[in-house]
């Protein structure tokens, strides 16, 4: 008969199996995001049409909104701004002209900072804040969030989404906020990078409308005649979340119904 004995563990094994569980216990967020990487925000959407969603990111700045406001009615286009909250408060009348226009309100977070080096208390102060004056300015119910600079981990849309909140990025960059020229921006956004990384249905393109991207001006009007040339519609996020079959990546786990903005 064979005897089998076991060995009983040094202390440094039992040591190092102690700090391992409490790393665990103590971040599990960040654990969840390296061990299974399933939280991850919308960037783009399966689609059956030839909808493409248009978004405007804004945090400061005087000049450029207006504008691009005023080129989007030209168009007859609708699209989502993503509004920081003390840009949308000090600048109440342009909102409340967004709305009227047609266009969407979604959240660009109170203080422009990288929601991701907060703890899940501080985001979700920085949600709700940003929602309350959103909200008040708008009489719509704001559910879609762009964190400040992208920034996010598993903390930051778990947060989002116990609030109610889907968080959106973009599959098209028009990197307008480096000032490259309006045909850079243009390209960026019809072509891409690389090869056939152009918008097409599905994507979600990101603009911004402060001071920072003042291309976006010459380019807009381009961007809208060429797609819509090409037979895409563009429209806002809530509305191409309407129409999805699916987002991507899979992991951003579209809900079953979504609906259109109020």
């Amino acid at each position: 008969m064979r005897i089998i004995i076991f060995k009983r563990p040094s202390w440094r094994n039992v040591a190092l199996w102690g700090i391992l569980l409490f790393v665990m216990l103590a971040y599990r967020e960040n654990v969840t995001t390296v061990f299974s990487g399933k939280l991850k925000p919308i960037y783009s959407v399966n689609v059956n049409t030839k909808s493409i969603g248009l978004t405007f990111d804004i945090s400061w700045g005087e000049k450029t909104a207006e504008p691009i406001l005023d080129i989007l009615k030209q168009e007859g286009v609708q699209a989502t701004f993503f509004l920081s909250s003390p840009w949308a408060d000090k600048h109440q009348e342009l909102v409340k002209r967004m709305v009227a226009d047609g266009h969407e309100i979604a959240s660009h977070g109170n203080r422009h900072i990288d929601l991701n080096t907060l703890g899940a208390g501080e985001i979700e102060k920085e949600i709700t804040s940003a929602q309350q004056v959103l909200e008040q300015i708008t009489g719509k119910q704001v559910r879609l969030i762009r964190p400040p600079n992208g920034a996010y981990n598993n903390k930051v849309i778990a947060t989002a989404d116990k609030l109610g909140y889907r968080v959106i990025q973009w599959s098209v960059d028009s990197l307008d906020w480096k000032r490259p020229g309006p045909s850079a921006v243009v390209n960026n956004v019809l072509n891409g990078s690389k090869a056939g990384s152009g918008a097409k249905p599905g994507d979600i393109i990101l603009f911004h409308a402060s001071d920072s991207a003042p291309d976006t001006v010459q380019a807009l009007p381009i961007v809208i005649r060429s797609l819509k040339s090409k037979g895409n519609t563009l429209l806002p996020v809530g509305n191409l979340l309407s129409e999805a079959t699916s987002t991507w990546p899979p992991e951003s786990n579209l809900k079953e119904e979504p609906s259109k903005p109020q």
